[in-house]
């Protein structure tokens, strides 16, 4: 597993991402059109946001966005396609973006599935991450579970081979 910074060069490899129907809703409502996904997930929003293809064997399958939201905080936004998920990627992905948030002097990390995608919010506790909060009034979301974490160095069971691109 490489997480790849995504940029310009990247935007056909994220089109065929987002028109993946697992992909659907992820980044907004229905199909995203060409110009969001260039403003929101191609360097754009720089350096608040940093997004990350999720390559296994130089194939894209996956994003994963790190995004500030305080002195010592963010958030992550992380999807994979169905043939990435129950491989440990997602554990990968996770530890990576722990070492980023360290490295960044990010103290905490926080994440929102929703209520109903209860296999995700299973995937975010088996990876150390707590709910705190259960959100049900965020004009027009559905509800969602606010889970956090320490970026503390604390093994979740994976990652010695972990490679990131710069």
């Amino acid at each position: 597993m490489r997480l790849q910074p995504t940029s310009e060069d990247d935007f056909d490899a994220l089109r065929r991402l987002f028109d993946d129907p697992s992909f659907h809703g992820w980044g907004g409502p229905g199909r995203l059109s060409d110009e969001l996904i260039r403003a929101k997930y191609l360097g754009a929003r720089l350096p608040a946001v940093e997004c990350f293809l999720v390559l296994l064997d130089d194939d894209a399958v996956g994003l994963v966005q790190l995004h500030t939201d305080g002195a010592e905080g963010a958030g992550i936004d992380l999807i994979l396609s169905p043939s990435a998920r129950g491989q440990g990627t997602g554990r990968r992905v996770v530890e990576a973006m722990l070492s980023r948030a360290r490295a960044r002097n990010i103290a905490r990390l926080t994440v929102d599935p929703e209520v109903r995608n209860e296999r995700g919010v299973r995937f975010w506790r088996a990876v150390g991450f707590e709910p705190y909060a259960t959100v049900t009034d965020d004009a027009g979301r559905p509800p969602y579970v606010l889970l956090s974490r320490s970026t503390e160095a604390a093994a979740i069971g994976c990652c010695s081979s972990v490679t990131q691109s710069d």
